[in-house]
């Protein structure tokens, strides 16, 4: 079974969901609580991204070269990438900015089975992701790989990782790209969830990433067994694919996490304050 799990102290994230209530809803703003909801969304959009990538490898036998983690993290960047909008572009700033937190809240409490684990570090895939970025637009992502103290040189070589990469997503994925076959069937199932979850359950559901990215599945590909997208309570922040079942499930743990880590990292804030920071400098707010 191919699983996202996501490499930080997840039991101690979600406890830090369970003892704050709803994310720690009691100490952010109206306008706090809608941007945490929001960037949970992009991120959960990432991990869905991800979680399809493994599905399209096992499902179309595309090739993969190296950790099938990594070649998932960037499919799930270029397809983002491709989408040229400010909407896609904060999404996937949002999505680095995810595994840098939770690589900073993971800290230095490195084990063995964090060297050998089917992913990379979590800080290491944040770094990746920048790099893709600015590999694939220097201008409009040059800030964003400034704020992560790139240096010159290395920004300068991820426009050969880019290219490299989106030649060679665009050489296996274009023979399956629909033409006049019939589209991938997706079947969405929401399942419900009270208590603690409840917020979490809702924001997923309201933030649509699972219908977005089934109507690009059906849209763009043919795949001949009928996917399966569920949403429910597992018993932990995960997310993963099943191939047995054609199924990917989000667990409502997840999204609680995402919004419990920005709320973390969230400065304090009244009615009066000023946000200024949106994670894309003004010059990329514009749709590429």
């Amino acid at each position: 079974m191919y699983r996202l799990l996501v490499s930080i102290a997840l039991a101690g994230l979600c406890a830090v969901a369970a003892l704050s209530g709803a994310f720690g809803a009691e100490k952010l703003t109206e306008r706090q609580m809608e941007q945490a909801r929001k960037w949970a969304a992009n991120n959960a959009l990432f991990v869905l991204y991800h979680e399809v990538a493994h599905l399209l490898v096992d499902q179309l036998q595309l090739p993969v070269l190296g950790k099938e983690e990594d070649a998932a993290d960037n499919m799930a960047s270029w397809v983002l990438l491709n989408k040229h909008t400010q909407e896609a572009d904060q999404a996937i700033a949002d999505a680095a900015r995810g595994w840098l937190l939770s690589g900073v809240a993971y800290g230095t409490r490195f084990e063995s089975a964090d060297f050998y684990d089917q992913h990379s570090l979590d800080q290491q895939r944040a770094y990746a992701i920048v790099c893709l970025m600015v590999g694939s637009d220097a201008t409009a992502f040059g800030p964003v790989a400034n704020e992560y103290s790139m240096a010159g040189e290395r920004k300068d070589s991820c426009y050969f990782d880019y290219r490299t990469l989106a030649r060679s997503l665009e050489s296996v994925l274009s023979p399956h790209w629909r033409k006049n076959a019939k589209g991938t069937e997706v079947q969405i199932t929401y399942h419900s969830a009270a208590g603690r979850l409840k917020p979490a359950a809702d924001a997923f559901k309201a933030s649509g990433v699972f219908e977005d990215v089934a109507g690009e599945l059906e849209t763009q590909y043919a795949i001949p067994r009928k996917v399966h997208f569920r949403a429910k309570r597992c018993g932990e922040a995960n997310a993963f694919y099943d191939p047995e079942t054609v199924e990917v499930i989000f667990c409502y743990e997840l999204m609680e996490t995402f919004m419990a880590l920005i709320s973390k990292d969230m400065p304090e804030e009244t009615e009066t304050t000023i946000e200024t920071s949106t994670g894309l400098g003004k010059a990329d707010e514009k749709t590429r």
